[in-house]
């Protein structure tokens, strides 16, 4: 039995993944009624096949990306700060290993919490909580009908042939190409789009900032011959500037619309980079003697990123990963008190059916697994066989109650409702633990950035580095993971000429956020 989703042909091959033109020209009602029944599809694809939202691999294609981790040149993700000049920074902007996110179908269902631990919302809450419709409505309206993320139909820009079929330097005049010169064949079209003659530039497309569109007075769009068709969304905001969007016949919603539901609808959870892992096993394991196994303990194994870099590793040395996580939904089976999770059904699936498992490499990469909170881990007796003997510590731990993992009372913001009692109940125990498991001269890497929690900034970073200053860790650097570039995530203060962002570097003049990577060393 396979304990991985595979490519979501359901979805795309469903009656409700429409061509853009058909969404286009619909009612309102008839609008409204085809986000009934993309929900309801959605939800149903989710609860009996197990297959999110996402367009995913087949099992092929997992092996042949699975297969590129092995050799994939991971030392060229650091880059220079071009802020600082410091080589601090790791830039991987690769997918390969993002298929290890089809163990874990619950990820886009975990609730990121705003407020407190009872207040979020998840991206499967919105396909199924009936409250939601009426958002979900008006987002999908923004996104499909109104293709604010320039998916389907761009904004013709003037005296531009080559893209945009005629050469002309007002709205009006394209209009009147199109229709004696275009419409006949069947083949594009175009939509009339209001836009505020002050609205400022939204960030969701860099290709669009600072470009010479043709527009349209109200006047024109009402006397021009526009079919009816063209101007479905001309009344959604009141104003005299219009734009024209070109676009061509059959394209399809999803797959890529798909990325709507992450992007703008709430946040969600996101797995570990396989290949930034194993880059950061590699780097800081290269001091120590080969002729062992190197054991690394990750207290949050999360959703796979970091076991499946792990068992990557090149094979210049032997790792042993340990993992713990209380989270029930991992657990595939439980037979004679031994529990078989996705951690251990992902790393066999990579050690058994890529490369590393065709007999031409001395050995596969081992591993075991504990569902057990880091916080309490040092009372399993299992573990205990570790201490003193960890060659590094890798993780990337919860952000309190910022994101809700699932709802067993073993998780730890479910433990501790608060965030003082969270940071001395489940954050110091874990950090004690890790220090005193860990070799001399070995490092711990630890993967945090405070998080906004209500009106507060949660002072995540702060209160790791001095418990691990307390603990006698020595600090060596704060390494800037940067992060993918996200419609509208990098926009700039106008006044300062920087990023809005807390975190941000600058890497060959592009302005990225990045998630610190504390970086410290027993002495």
């Amino acid at each position: 039995m396979k304990h991985f989703y595979e490519r979501n042909s359901y979805i795309l091959d469903h009656e409700i993944n429409k061509n853009f033109e058909e969404v286009l020209w619909m009612s309102d009602d008839e609008f409204s009624q085809w986000v009934v029944d993309m929900r309801k599809t959605i939800a149903y694809a989710w609860d009996k096949l197990g297959m999110p939202p996402r367009v995913g691999y087949n099992e092929d294609a997992i092996i042949d990306q699975f297969n590129k981790l092995d050799s994939f040149p991971v030392h060229e993700f650091e880059r220079v700060d071009e802020l600082t000049g410091e080589k601090d920074c790791i830039r991987n902007t690769s997918v390969i290993g993002n298929a290890a996110n089809q163990w874990f179908p619950s990820m886009m269902a975990t609730k990121i919490n705003y407020k407190n631990s009872t207040d979020g919302l998840s991206i499967y809450d919105h396909f199924v909580k009936e409250e939601l419709l009426k958002k979900v409505t008006t987002y999908s309206r923004r996104h499909f009908k109104r293709d604010s993320f320039y998916h389907y139909s761009l904004p013709v820009r003037a005296k531009d042939k080559e893209g945009f079929l005629f050469h002309c330097e007002t709205g009006a005049e394209w209009i009147k190409q199109f229709e004696e010169n275009e419409r006949q064949y069947g083949r594009s079209d175009y939509w009339i789009v209001p836009k505020k003659e002050d609205a400022e530039y939204t960030g969701y497309n860099e290709e669009l900032k600072d470009q010479h569109w043709l527009t349209l007075t109200r006047k024109q769009v009402d006397q021009l011959a526009i079919p009816d068709k063209c101007k479905t969304n001309v009344d959604y905001i009141k104003t005299d500037n219009y734009q024209i969007r070109y676009f061509k016949y059959g394209q399809k919603l999803f797959p890529v619309g798909l990325k709507a539901f992450r992007i703008s609808w709430c946040q969600y959870a996101v797995n570990f980079p396989p290949l930034t892992a194993k880059y950061l096993y590699e780097k800081y394991t290269e001091h120590i003697s080969k002729d062992n196994p190197i054991v690394v303990y990750d207290p949050s194994a999360g959703w796979g990123g970091r076991i499946l870099g792990a068992m990557s590793v090149r094979n210049d040395r032997d790792i042993h990963y340990i993992g713990t996580d209380p989270n029930t939904d991992h657990i595939i089976s439980s037979k004679s008190d031994r529990l078989y999770t996705k951690y251990e059904d992902l790393a066999n699936f990579y050690n058994e059916r890529t490369y590393r498992g065709s007999g031409l490499f001395p050995h596969t990469n081992t591993f075991e697994i504990f569902q057990d909170g880091s916080e309490v881990i040092k009372d399993n007796s299992e573990f205990q066989k570790y201490r003193g003997k960890v060659d590094l510590v890798f993780t990337s731990p919860p952000y309190f109650a910022k994101e809700a993992y699932s709802d067993d009372p073993e998780q730890s913001y479910k433990k501790f409702s608060d965030y003082d009692s969270w940071r001395d109940g489940f954050l110091r125990p874990t950090l004690e633990t890790c220090v005193k498991w860990l070799k001399n001269d070995r490092y711990l890497l630890w993967n945090i950035a405070s998080a906004k929690f209500g009106n507060k900034m949660l002072p995540l970073e702060e209160d790791s580095c001095e418990i691990l200053d307390s603990l006698g860790m020595k600090f060596v650097i704060k390494l800037k993971m940067t992060l993918a570039q996200m419609p509208g995530g990098n926009r700039i203060d106008t006044e300062t000429g920087l990023p809005k962002a807390k975190n941000f570097c600058k890497i060959n003049g592009l302005w990225l956020k990045y998630e610190p990577i504390w970086v410290y060393k027993k002495v």
